[in-house]
């Protein structure tokens, strides 16, 4: 679900406006809200095939992951620029699904309640990737938005992650372009080549 809003939000800001699609981001979440409000309060018993099972074991009586990554990207996308915003949750997306492969797989050494040394190398390693793939030009800003994304992580119990590693990531790195008066691409180069493509 992750990916998939990011690059519809993407195409929409490209061919529209930058409004246009938070506006069609925040349809995305009223619509989401609905169906959490109708999982949650109703409780319908749906008796689907386990392959639409998404949910994870505690998501099932309390609030979705995904409602919380969709709000994060709505206030990443408004108050970010659009590289630091997508930097921030692409950080998410990959470096949370590499922690927690990692740190299920081949964690040993717990650092932090349930979270393990080497989930969260694998996340810092795949953060930092993201991060020069995104933003190569600007390794201070990367760089540090990947640790602020791997220590958020790892130090974030009953929030939901999807919420708080982009909006720490982010506002890390808005405030370092900021005070380094740096003029960022419209578009991360990958995205730009991308869109190019289809002019």
């Amino acid at each position: 679900m992750e990916l998939p809003t990011l690059l519809v939000y993407s195409i929409v800001r490209f061919y529209w406006t930058e409004r246009v699609a938070i506006m069609a981001l925040t349809g995305l979440f009223l619509v989401l809200m609905e169906i959490e409000y109708v999982r949650l309060e109703w409780k319908p018993k749906l008796h689907l095939p386990k392959s639409f099972d998404i949910l994870r074991a505690h998501e099932r009586d309390n609030v979705a992951a995904t409602i919380f990554f969709v709000a994060a990207t709505i206030i990443a996308f408004s108050v970010f620029d659009y590289a630091i915003a997508m930097t921030a949750l692409f950080l998410t997306v990959f470096g949370d699904l590499a922690a927690a492969l990692v740190g299920i797989k081949f964690g040993k050494r717990k650092i932090y309640k349930q979270k393990t040394l080497e989930g969260f190398i694998a996340g810092l390693i795949t953060n930092l990737a993201v991060g020069f793939l995104l933003l190569p030009d600007y390794p201070f800003i990367y760089i540090m938005m990947a640790f602020v994304a791997s220590i958020v992580e790892l130090l974030t119990g009953k929030l939901d992650d999807n919420l708080t590693v982009p909006l720490f990531a982010g506002f890390t790195g808005q405030m370092i372009a900021f005070s380094m008066n740096v003029n960022l691409p419209a578009f991360p180069w990958p995205l730009e080549w991308m869109f190019s493509l289809f002019k």
